[in-house]
């Protein structure tokens, strides 16, 4: 990671607090609106830094200095094992940081540092095409 990254998120793509996102739903190209939908709050996500699919079939650990995943593919089927990962509070879709197969690979990926002024944190999770997804993880973007 070369500077540390900040990014500005519209209100209306931020959760806000207590669980609340601003969504667009029936108002013309889907511009922000005043309603809001209250979300459940995602306790089951462990906060740590790893994750690895049913059976150990794949996994990834986070690093967040130099925001570096490693990623195993311990099933040798020549099948691509990835990396997706999604902003916490940010209501937009699911990206990929990199993939491997057969194999260990370590893949940086430059994430935010912060958005809206405030830490950033990420879920994550390792897939593969034999179990699926593993269960997400939530972890900082920031320090060491």
């Amino acid at each position: 990671m070369n500077a540390r990254k900040r990014l500005a998120i519209p209100a209306a793509a931020m959760a806000l607090a207590g669980g609340l996102v601003l969504i667009g739903a029936g108002s013309p190209a889907g511009a922000a609106t005043s309603e809001a939908v209250t979300l459940a709050p995602n306790v089951d996500v462990p906060y740590r830094n790893w994750a690895q699919t049913s059976g150990n079939t794949a996994g990834v650990v986070f690093h967040p200095y130099g925001d570096k995943f490693e990623i195993w593919d311990n099933v040798r089927n020549a099948q691509s094992v990835w990396v997706a990962y999604n902003y916490k509070g940010v209501n937009d879709a699911w990206k990929r940081a990199g993939s491997v197969r057969d194999q260990h690979r370590t893949v940086s990926h430059n994430l935010f540092e912060s958005i809206n002024g405030k830490p950033a944190y990420i879920y994550f999770k390792v897939c593969d095409t034999v179990k699926g997804c593993s269960k997400s993880s939530l972890y900082r973007t920031w320090g060491h």
